[in-house]
């Protein structure tokens, strides 16, 4: 564990301790209705996280920290072919020809494989023009 995970969980700990300290001097009856008043409170902004959280996302594709037994994929935006042949562990992304991307496609956004790990291919394809096509592995004995 890093020093901020172990700081943030040892400051939850004490902020916790802290609340119960508090409600249990408080008696039964005043601890109910501060607990009542808190809980409003914390709703309302795991609400604005949620939304925050939804809003933030945008257009990114993320496989942050991903362990896949296979092959990795990663497409957006697609106006044009695209061909993604495997073939014994290692693959290749091929392109059509370029074609126009339609009106607000391509680009628009971030894709990220931090820290990720694939038994095969990872391909990330943006703002192509067309369909995307993967063909399995060919074979080379008859």
């Amino acid at each position: 564990m890093t020093k901020r995970v172990v700081f943030m969980s040892v400051g939850a700990l004490l902020a916790l301790g802290g609340l119960a300290a508090f409600l249990v001097l408080q008696g039964l009856d005043a601890a109910d209705k501060w607990s009542s008043v808190l809980s409003l409170f914390f709703t309302v902004a795991g609400f604005a996280l949620a939304v925050a959280g939804f809003v933030a996302r945008g257009t990114t594709q993320s496989a942050d920290r991903t362990v896949t037994g296979g092959s990795l994929h990663q497409i957006r935006n697609v106006t044009g072919d695209v061909v993604i042949t495997a073939g014994g562990g290692s693959g290749t992304a091929t392109p059509a020809p370029p074609a126009t991307p339609a009106e607000g496609q391509g680009g628009g956004g971030t894709q990220s494989a931090h820290g990720a790990r694939t038994a095969g291919d990872l391909h990330q394809i943006d703002g192509v023009g067309g369909s995307v096509r993967i063909e399995p592995p060919t074979s080379s004995t008859p």
